[in-house]
């Protein structure tokens, strides 16, 4: 009797033990739910939620609420919308390619293929952004109990005709939002932009001088130095030397008007008052200057900076270091120093005054940010979790079998 006893204790742990194990990827297959559709074009409702949780990523405002559906036995051919195209250099739907086929008004078309008709489904999306490349995932929501029939053909054709019409409206949709925004940010700024550009055409001792952005940890070019302009306007001011940065990014990678913010330069703070934002038809602009006491600063050393990136749609907020290196002179008119061919070389040893304030700087690891593929806390749980199913099943039975002879 009671080796029938501990036999069952034994079975009972195990049974626990297993639906632990279980538990691990229970969630998810519970939310996906299959369904069966008529053959022939929908729209169905999307939506890019996050990995973990039915709450909306954050890169779903870079895709339309509407996928074109085709449904041929029980398979789907998804065309899906997105304005973060540039953005996007890879993306997977359910393990499978989404391959970008046409590019409409601004938007881009991709194309998922479906085993069956199913929702959610892990996605993937390899990144390019201002801080570098970048590996996010999320989940695919299609509420296929809301499809809507636009037809029984199945052909390629009216496909992406469907598709192209969703796109369209998503274009002219974003174009209405865009319209309303722009002229606030305009009026704020055209007071300080007219300011600056009387201050060069009474200051003729101005001097233009070329520069590189450099990592504030290597000698390398940083993702920063993709946006900044390369050319300083350097101007005397009450006994000093005034050097004006500029950055400048497309508007339409969608980072909004202040996405670049410049924290401390040469390590100082840079105060507000000494920061100037401003836009063009096609891109948003922000200035910066600080002082240095004669013009040779600018050579004696790297000057390490840090900015403040902000990406929405990865939901990226964060200080990072970066330092600026100098050609050797400078230029009286901006377009001499931007032909300066080469910048002069530096080693790869850092100035002693530059250690404590690089020490402050957030660490480099910040640009590689890397969220873990979907699945990948399931697969860990299950491999830990059968591990602890044979350890612990090892361990009753010897109890069991002690128990038994005594």
């Amino acid at each position: 009797m009671q080796k029938w006893r501990w036999g069952l204790h034994i079975a009972g742990m195990l049974v626990v033990t297993l639906l632990v194990v279980l538990g691990f990827d229970g969630p998810q297959r519970a939310n996906a739910a299959t369904t069966t559709l008529d053959d022939g074009l929908y729209v169905v409702p999307a939506k890019i939620i996050k990995a973990d949780s039915s709450a909306t990523s954050t890169a779903n405002q870079f895709f339309g609420d509407q996928a074109a559906v085709r449904v041929k036995d029980q398979q789907a051919t998804v065309l899906l919308i997105s304005n973060g195209a540039q953005y996007i250099k890879a993306m997977t739907i359910d393990g499978q390619p989404a391959n970008r086929i046409k590019t409409v008004a601004g938007q881009g078309i991709y194309q998922a293929n479906l085993a069956k008709l199913t929702s959610p489904l892990p996605a993937t999306f390899s990144l390019t952004t201002p801080l570098g490349k970048m590996q996010e995932s999320a989940r695919l929501a299609l509420t296929w109990a809301k499809a809507e029939k636009d037809g029984t053909s199945t052909t390629t054709a009216d496909l992406i005709s469907q598709a192209t019409k969703l796109a369209t409206a998503t274009a002219s949709a974003s174009a209405t939002s865009s319209s309303v925004k722009v002229p606030q940010t305009t009026t704020k700024t055209a007071p300080a932009t007219t300011a600056t550009s009387t201050a060069t055409k009474t200051t003729p001792a101005t001097q233009y001088w070329k520069y590189q952005v450099l990592k504030g940890d290597a000698m390398t070019l940083s993702d920063a130095n993709k946006y900044y302009t390369h050319t300083a306007k350097v101007t005397p001011a009450n006994g000093e030397y005034r050097v004006t940065l500029t950055v400048s990014y497309a508007k339409s990678l969608k980072l909004g008007p202040k996405a670049v913010v410049p924290k401390t330069i040469d390590g100082e703070a840079v105060p507000a008052s000494h920061v100037t934002y401003g836009q063009t038809s096609k891109a948003y602009t922000m200035t910066y200057w600080f002082t240095i006491q004669q013009t040779g600063a600018l050579t004696a050393k790297l000057i390490p900076g840090q900015i403040h990136v902000t990406v929405p749609m990865m939901n990226i907020s964060e200080t990072f270091p970066v330092r600026f290196r100098f050609a050797a002179s400078g230029s009286t008119t901006a377009a001499t120093a931007a032909a300066v061919a080469a910048l002069p070389k530096t080693t790869n040893k850092r100035n002693t005054a530059d250690q404590p304030r690089q020490s402050q700087a957030v660490t480099p690891q910040s640009h590689k940010r890397t969220l873990p593929a979907t699945g990948e806390a399931t697969t860990n749980g299950i491999i830990w979790g059968l591990l602890g199913l044979v350890v612990s099943g090892g361990f009753l039975a010897r109890e069991a079998k002690r128990h038994g002879q005594a």
